[in-house]
């Protein structure tokens, strides 16, 4: 098990299930998410997700990621592809959190499931639901 941050090419990322932990807080304190609001829209050939994450004291952030499905006529090569509207959501839900402070890393908006993914990494599921790499 690991604490929600994990280590690719030996830099820390923290997951999107870790930074909602963090901004839910132990207690739901007065700072926690209230709702999300997910909308789908398509700007050309693009289809986007934005998410938007509303907090106890009234802030609200959000986040977009592009929808990206294997290539018309080919099987799913990626876990990404393979669910991609999922996807997409984590990816901007992420984002979301990352705009209100809870960064995916120390220099970044990028968490671990976007960092995985460039690296081609293959991230598996645990018990807890945080993803780590195979």
């Amino acid at each position: 098990m690991n604490d929600g941050v994990l280590k690719i090419q030996g830099r820390n990322y923290a997951t999107v299930a870790h930074r909602a932990e963090q901004a839910h807080g132990e207690t739901i304190r007065p700072t926690g998410i209230t709702s999300t609001t997910t909308i789908f829209q398509s700007l050309g050939p693009h289809h986007i997700i934005t998410v938007t994450v509303t907090f106890r004291d009234g802030r609200v952030f959000s986040g977009s990621s592009e929808i990206i499905p294997a290539p018309a006529g080919q099987r799913a090569s990626t876990p990404a592809q393979a669910a991609p509207v999922e996807n997409a959501e984590t990816s901007a839900f992420g984002r979301a959190l990352a705009m209100a402070g809870w960064f995916g890393s120390g220099s970044g908006l990028a968490g671990y499931e976007e960092i995985a993914r460039t690296q081609h990494l293959t991230p598996i599921k645990y018990q807890s639901g945080v993803t780590t790499p195979r």
